[in-house]
């Protein structure tokens, strides 16, 4: 078991005990557990808000991004992109990851309830941009911009369109 998330009485997590990685949910006020994800590739790093739960997929040959909704227990492929995306964070509607599709990693957005299917660039230095959380209307993520061997952190407010 490893990378453990909690939001409310969920915990999520990757585990191994299947001979590949597979995303797990326990239920706090049930008490089950149940597996999530059961695609014979590896699925990594769960992050959960609410009632979704987003992860890292491989299914498709690269790294892509896939939520599964609690309440309904449908799974969504959310990253189409032959690029990896990875490592993504949940806040709400809204779903964070680093994207390799220009050459270098950046930080992309999804928002949920807008039902266009529309992926935000969040950053666009050339230098790469990673390990991106989300809480609320912020979004902050490791940046190289100023030397590789030492990030600094940046944060993005999408109320107001500023980086910081």
């Amino acid at each position: 078991m490893r990378f453990p998330e909690m939001a409310g009485n969920y915990i999520v997590w990757h585990d191994y005990r299947n001979g590949n990685y597979d995303i797990y949910m326990y239920d706090i006020s049930t008490g089950q557990e149940i597996q999530i994800t059961t695609d014979a590739s590896h699925q990594y790093y769960p992050a959960i808000s609410g009632n979704r739960i987003v992860w890292q997929d491989y299914r498709n040959g690269n790294a892509d991004i896939y939520i599964y909704d609690i309440s309904t227990g449908i799974e969504t492929q959310i990253t189409t992109d032959a690029s990896s995306q990875s490592y993504p964070a949940i806040s709400g509607n809204r779903i964070v990851w680093q994207d390799y599709r220009n050459g270098n990693w950046d930080i992309y957005m999804y928002d949920i309830s807008i039902s266009t299917g529309i992926e935000t660039q969040i950053t666009t230095n050339t230098q790469s941009q990673s390990y991106p959380a989300i809480s609320g209307n912020r979004i902050v993520w490791h940046d190289y911009r100023n030397g590789r061997n030492n990030p600094d952190i940046y944060m993005y407010d999408i109320s107001t369109g500023i980086e910081t």
